[in-house]
């Protein structure tokens, strides 16, 4: 085999050019701290990395919708907690209203209060984000959840459709609520209406007024006795005994409405009953006959229109006191109803606040194992990476040395 001079040249040259690769190699790790930039170097490696990186960008997108999950219950919760402090205001009013001090120029000023409050509450459940959507109008946040129509009456424009967004995987949370089911579907306070044995209605003089004058009984009685079934019988029956002896006032038995008799007790010596939260004016305490009682089925309305009626009610001057206060008392009753529907909606919005808390941290955390998983598979180690670049220069040293010692040298010299 013949050995040049070409040839020693040659190979030296070469074992710098690797020298060179090597060092260039070794910077780029140390200056970039990655193992690798392409498939080709390490395909597992690549692989894997490419996996974390897609779990990693998943979870920076649920914390960006998170964040702005949150952003809309919180416009949610303080449209909310507006519409409990005016419906609050308006049940003092209302109270106040019941107070036999106040004279009818009084009256008005407080029915003129309610007025305003009541369009308070219209703006409020027509509250618009920041993208100018209407935030309890559900799919069609384009128009306004209530609109004022030509009687006069609030009529509710919401489908019962709610939006989620995905915070995880496997979670999504609700982030806005139709305003169908918190204000239109809000339950009203339970009424009866009565009637003489005969059946007819009794507006006579016997019966000046009746009504529920008791929420908190009326409830219970209610509850316990009517049934939403076809054909039930939801009538209770009052039956007035005139005084026996030396007796001055009547007696009275209520029955339930199967026949059984569930309370007893004495009219009243002002002529009036007064028997599980109902109130009955009688037109004499010696009265006698029969109270036929109701139970209305139950039913369901926005606030704003008993607002409106309730406002009226207390202008009307020509009204019945008896029966003014009883029309009163069964709005202050609505209103009661409503603070405690719409303070379950604050609870649950909170509750989704929460949730979304929760689940970003738990994200957060998951997303920073991935991280550090990501690392371990593509990252290098810096002292790793700076001793791999002293190897690697150093090679080029000595390398640049040899080829420097040879080529002072020549086959010649050996002859």
């Amino acid at each position: 085999m013949r050995i040049s001079t070409t040839m020693q040249f040659t190979r030296n040259l070469n074992f710098i050019q690797r020298s060179n690769s090597s060092v260039d190699q070794a910077a780029n790790k140390y200056n970039t701290g990655l193992k690798f930039q392409t498939a080709g170097e390490d395909p597992a490696g690549m692989s894997s990395k490419v996996k974390y990186e897609g779990s990693i960008a998943a979870y920076d997108q649920y914390k960006a919708d998170g964040i702005l999950a949150d952003n809309a219950l919180s416009e949610e919760e303080t449209a909310m907690q507006s519409l409990w402090e005016a419906l609050s205001s308006i049940y003092t009013r209302l109270q106040q209203c019941i107070d036999g001090s106040n004279d009818q120029s009084s009256m008005n000023a407080i029915a003129d209060e309610i007025e305003q409050m009541r369009d308070h509450l219209f703006n409020l459940t027509n509250t618009q984000n920041t993208e100018g959507e209407y935030i309890f109008s559900g799919a069609d946040s384009s128009r306004p959840c209530f609109t004022l129509t030509s009687d006069g009456h609030y009529t509710c424009q919401a489908d019962g459709s709610t939006r989620s967004v995905q915070v995880a995987p496997n979670v999504a949370v609700q982030v806005s609520d139709s305003g169908l089911d918190i204000f239109e579907n809000c339950k009203l306070a339970y009424e009866m209406s009565y009637k003489d044995a005969t059946g007819a209605s009794m507006a006579t003089p016997d019966i000046a007024y009746g009504g529920v004058s008791d929420y908190g009984d009326f409830n219970d009685l209610f509850e316990q006795y009517y049934s939403s079934a076809t054909g039930a019988a939801n009538q209770l029956r009052i039956e007035v005994t005139a005084p026996a002896g030396d007796a001055k006032t009547s007696t009275f038995e209520l029955y339930d409405p199967a026949g059984t008799k569930i309370y007893e007790g004495e009219v009243k010596s002002n002529g009036y009953i007064d028997v599980k939260g109902m109130e009955f004016e009688l037109g004499s305490p010696t009265y006698a006959g029969t109270i036929n009682i109701d139970l209305k089925k139950p039913r369901n309305d926005n606030i704003l229109n008993q607002l409106t009626d309730i406002v009226s009610t207390i202008r009307n001057e020509g009204m019945n006191k008896s029966e003014k206060i009883g029309a009163i008392t069964r709005v202050e009753e609505d209103v009661n109803i409503a603070m405690t529907h719409y303070d379950s909606y604050r609870g649950k919005i909170g509750a989704r606040q929460n949730t979304i808390t929760d689940v970003l941290q738990s994200n957060e955390a998951l997303s920073n194992i991935k991280k550090e998983s990501k690392a371990n598979v593509s990252e290098i180690d810096a002292f790793e990476a700076a001793s791999n670049l002293v190897v690697a220069n150093n090679q080029l040293t000595v390398s640049r040395q040899i080829y420097s010692n040879l080529t002072k040298q020549s086959l010649f010299d050996y002859i």
